[in-house]
């Protein structure tokens, strides 16, 4: 043992600095993916992938994260805090604002997530639109027009871009059109059908329509091994059953912060598994409301299954942050 009076300033000065690097080094979680374009999901090097806390005001300053450019087979890696995140990869004129966003990045970090890209400015809209003040968009898949989309539209990010927003669209016509009148202001568009989604934040100004192109993508299904920690480390486990208590496969648990459940859910669940199976993850704990149907969109309508939980009168129930619960059961019938 060193006398005390032996150890310098400059010493502890060492001790101390090497003590802060290795905390900081431990609070660090490594993000790992992919990065593609087209439906043979080409990798593409020399592409960024940004990341904003979802706390952030907007998504229009300077990312505070960045990983370095993408390799020649597409993958990239950086390190963040654990934590909710925007993420955006952009590069070489091309563009992916992740479908699944916000992701929590829990303490294990993530690897494996594939961010599709599409072209940053596709050909602008050659449509005369009928409003007057707001924007006209196409919505194209795999670079043709996609009909039955819908144009959602947030003012910030107070809602993590989820829910109903300031509004939404009729869905687009067989052009891939949609139209919205809008003040003038800047805000979030994000179009959605089924799993597919995009992003834009584009500025009106009074008097005038911006055109925007919008190329949607599919929102990777490949998340089964990570649907324990994918959107946090707070997570319900359970079955669904029908009404003689056999399992029921394919179906979707849906998580809502209030009981009317009627506004889009913060979270929803893979498909059950042949045994009844779901794990739903998400960030915070707090009393939720739970239902399952084995489709998406919409009022629950007649020949789809649907339910909610069979042990609480208004289907709620607490789980605390960072908990695992188990053993929740939602029985489903058929809806007539």
């Amino acid at each position: 043992m060193i006398p005390k009076k032996m150890i310098s300033p400059l010493l502890i000065s060492i001790f101390l600095a090497l003590q802060v690097i290795s905390a900081s080094a431990e609070n660090l979680a490594p993000v790992a993916g992919k990065v593609t374009v087209g439906t043979q999901k080409t990798p593409v090097a020399g592409v960024k992938v940004l990341a904003w806390p979802v706390a952030s005001p907007s998504l229009g300053a300077e990312p505070p994260y960045s990983s370095s450019p993408s390799t020649g087979d597409g993958l990239f890696e950086f390190q963040l805090k654990p934590g909710a995140y925007y993420f955006i990869a952009e590069g070489n004129d091309l563009y992916c604002f992740y479908g699944r966003n916000p992701v929590t990045v829990p303490e294990g970090g993530i690897e494996g997530m594939n961010l599709s890209l599409v072209e940053r400015q596709p050909p602008s809209p050659q449509w005369d639109p009928k409003v007057k003040t707001g924007v006209l968009g196409q919505l194209t898949y795999e670079g043709k027009p996609l009909a039955g989309a819908v144009l959602q539209i947030y003012t910030d990010l107070n809602t993590q871009l989820k829910g109903m927003g300031l509004g939404m669209t009729a869905p687009s016509d067989d052009n891939g059109y949609v139209e919205a009148p809008l003040p003038p202001g800047t805000y979030y568009l994000v179009a959605r059908k089924r799993r597919s989604e995009s992003f834009a934040g584009p500025l009106v100004k009074e008097g005038e329509v911006t055109k925007i192109p919008i190329a949607m993508v599919e929102v990777p299904e490949k998340v089964a091994r990570l649907a324990d920690t994918l959107f946090g480390q707070t997570s319900i486990g359970g079955r669904i059953l029908d009404a003689g208590g056999s399992p029921v496969s394919g179906v979707r648990v849906l998580l809502y912060p209030d009981p009317m459940m009627l506004n889009r859910p913060l979270y929803v669940s893979q498909p059950s598994t042949a045994d009844g199976r779901f794990v739903l993850s998400f960030p915070k704990g707090g009393i939720y409301y739970l239902a399952a149907r084995n489709n998406l969109g919409g009022a629950p309508a007649p020949g789809e299954l649907y339910g909610r939980i069979s042990r609480s009168r208004d289907s709620s129930v607490r789980v605390r942050t960072g908990q695992a619960l188990q053993g929740i059961e939602l029985v489903v019938e058929m809806m007539e």
